[in-house]
């Protein structure tokens, strides 16, 4: 090889390095902004559900009498 063609493909290959380099920073970023959101939602969630066990019961009320047509 000539000292041209490997300094060719040196450069290529630091140019695809760079790029690489630049894929993954963008991929962490991303999975980083990703977790921020299911953090929030796993706490949105835990809340709702701690609001939903301590009101009142669904259901047919046990301080109502019977119909009126019984």
């Amino acid at each position: 090889m000539t000292e041209h063609s490997v300094e060719s493909r040196v450069t290529d290959l630091e140019i695809r390095l760079t790029y690489q380099e630049a894929a993954i920073w963008e991929l962490s970023t991303g999975l980083v902004r990703q977790q921020r959101v299911l953090d929030d939602l796993l706490l949105q969630l835990t809340e709702l559900r701690r609001q939903l066990a301590s009101s009142v019961p669904l259901g047919p009320s046990t301080e109502e009498g019977p119909p009126p047509h019984y």
